[in-house]
């Protein structure tokens, strides 16, 4: 049996939402309390609502292994750092450093990001619907990163692995220190870094971007106006 669970961040610290979780859990007259609904659609998984969460750092950090997760209104710093196997959706715009180190599940920024989104993320995908601000994907190691629209610059700065996918423009410098990973990119950039070269775009490219484009509900048509960026020590 699946539970839906509201948690108030006016008296919760942002960053204990898993601890507060752990102890629910430990609890079953906790855990009803902060149940406001059950369903059988999902077997044992846990849908969290998160209230008062507006303009909060560090929201849903250490956040695992929960069904989904959602906020209402934009969020600030750090938000869903260090998250592993849960579907996370903000509904609004977060601040610098979303997504940092995320290990896997999915994501989804409805609105923009602030700088570094998905910085160190190692696995996992990560999707902004709107733009995103300067160095997205910095030093990503393994995670798919999905910006819809724009992105500042030095996007994808010192990656080491993953793939970037900008739906949009993106700013100067361009895979500035890239390392490894591959960037996807659909608009023009004001400058490409020294460290990356466009290659041609290959069946597994498009068989990859295909699906991420699916999974963030871009029509796959939209294929052929991507370039490929990678290291030129890749090529």
């Amino acid at each position: 049996m699946a539970r839906v669970i509201e948690i108030d961040l006016t008296d919760t610290h942002p960053a204990r939402i898993q601890h507060v979780l752990d102890e629910a859990f430990a609890s079953p007259a906790r855990l009803k309390k902060i149940t406001i609904q059950e369903t059988e659609e999902e077997k044992d998984g846990i849908y969290v609502i998160l209230m008062g969460g507006y303009g909060k750092d560090y929201l849903g950090a250490g956040i695992r292994n929960l069904l989904k997760v959602e906020t209402v209104g934009s969020i600030g710093d750090y938000g869903f750092a260090n998250t592993e196997n849960s579907e996370c959706i903000v509904q609004g715009n977060a601040g610098d450093y979303f997504g940092h180190s995320q290990h896997s599940g999915t994501l989804t920024i409805m609105g923009s990001a602030g700088r570094a989104v998905a910085s160190m993320g190692q696995g996992g995908f990560l999707v902004v619907l709107g733009d995103a601000a300067d160095e997205a994907g910095c030093s990503l190691r393994g995670a798919d990163v999905l910006v819809r629209g724009d992105v500042g610059k030095r996007a994808g700065y010192r990656m080491r692995g993953g793939n970037l996918v900008i739906g949009g423009n993106a700013g100067t410098d361009l895979g500035h220190q890239l390392i490894g990973g591959t960037i996807y990119l659909r608009g023009d950039a004001e400058s490409i870094s020294a460290e990356i070269e466009e290659c041609r775009l290959r069946e597994p490219d498009r068989l990859k971007l295909g699906l991420l484009l699916m999974k963030a509900g871009i029509k796959a048509s939209a294929i052929k106006e991507f370039r490929v960026y990678r290291s030129v020590n890749d090529l």
